[in-house]
């Protein structure tokens, strides 16, 4: 079993380089992309900071936060041997699928490599080299099977998908997430120690099951999908999301009457506190959002349930996560002078 003594002294020396509220805050307020650099050149982010990277300014500042994350990354994976490295590799891996769903989308419509890699985040055993040689593939099936040589098997449900395009991508991605789903949770399953760890990492992927099938489903209820064919879309083994709530959900009118379908009082109770200051205006995205900012409050509750396990590096892992999403929001906002409210309802401090 890991020192998790000494591994978690290590994660609350990094926690020490993670933004405050404060510092965030600061951030937002700024109105020109050469002062939020200057800022950010003072935090440990100034480390990352390259005068090699060419491009505008936003592109270097960009790279520094995907830098900074995928060495963070590689720093926690690192601490870890045997089962434990695994379970890390398992929540990591999640940012694999996101990226491989941006870079597929990317080729298919003909998006230039750095714009596309712009959109990635790199946690996951994809870092940005990884990443930049899968995009240069000549089309979406080459990468697919250099993803698949790279024993990211999960992939294997859209080799079935011979010729891409916009109206069977949908399909493709969501047998996608069903087989990313399948191996996180048989990979855990497969554990040699059925502890408290793997109990924590199992909790976790439900929860990101339960964001995938309560999103779908109040996608596929307002653009008024065939209820017969949403229920394919559902993916089992979430927690909050049963079949017969999917089912319902599909089939509501407007997100106030489907997310009035959750059978649970204290989802509900926080959905309503969080929609009511939210000022996210479209229904979708609050959603996203909100299952976002739950699952990554579940992270920080973590270090709570037993100082020497898991939970404090997933808490870690979740908080800097957010952090580069928060920063890369900010700086999107200040190069198209978007309003200061609007970026502020995107972010979760």
């Amino acid at each position: 079993m890991p020192d998790y003594a000494y591994i978690n002294a290590r994660i609350r020396s990094m926690e020490g380089d993670l933004l405050n509220e404060g510092q965030l805050r600061e951030i937002l307020s700024f109105r020109e992309l050469s002062a939020a650099a200057g800022y950010l050149k003072k935090t440990t982010y100034g480390f990352y900071f390259s005068e090699w990277v060419e491009g505008p300014l936003i592109y270097t500042m960009d790279t520094t936060f995907r830098t900074s994350l995928s060495v963070s990354m590689k720093k926690i994976l690192s601490f870890f041997k045997g089962d434990d490295s695994t379970l890390i590799d398992i929540l990591l891996s999640r940012w694999d699928l996101f990226n491989i769903k941006t870079l597929v989308r990317g080729k298919l419509n003909n998006i230039p490599s750095d714009e596309a890699l712009s959109a990635t985040v790199p946690a996951g055993s994809l870092d940005e080299g990884m990443l930049r040689e899968v995009y240069k593939q000549p089309s979406v099936q080459a990468m697919i099977d250099m993803l698949f040589t790279l024993r990211y098997t999960y992939v294997s449900s859209l080799k079935k998908i011979r010729n891409f395009n916009e109206g069977n991508l949908f399909k493709g991605e969501v047998e996608l997430e069903k087989a990313f789903f399948k191996d996180a949770i048989n990979r855990i399953k497969s554990s040699r120690e059925r502890g408290l760890n793997s109990a924590i990492v199992e909790d976790t992927i439900r929860m990101l099951i339960d964001r995938y099938n309560l999103i779908a489903s109040i996608k596929m209820a307002e653009g008024g999908l065939h209820s017969e064919d949403a229920f394919g879309y559902f993916i089992e083994g979430g927690s909050l999301l049963s079949l017969e709530i999917y089912k319902k959900i599909v089939k509501g009118r407007g997100v106030s009457e489907c997310m009035a379908m959750i059978d649970r009082a204290v989802w509900k109770m926080h959905w309503d506190r969080f929609s009511a200051q939210s000022r996210i205006t479209n229904p979708l995205l609050q959603v996203e959002r909100w299952m976002d900012y739950e699952i990554l409050n579940h992270a920080k509750r973590l270090p709570h349930k037993d100082p020497l396990h898991i939970g404090l590096v997933i808490s870690y892992i979740w908080r800097k996560t957010n952090e580069v999403i928060n920063l890369r929001t900010m700086i999107r906002g200040i190069h198209y002078n978007l309003p200061q409210g609007e970026v502020e309802s995107l972010i979760l401090i």
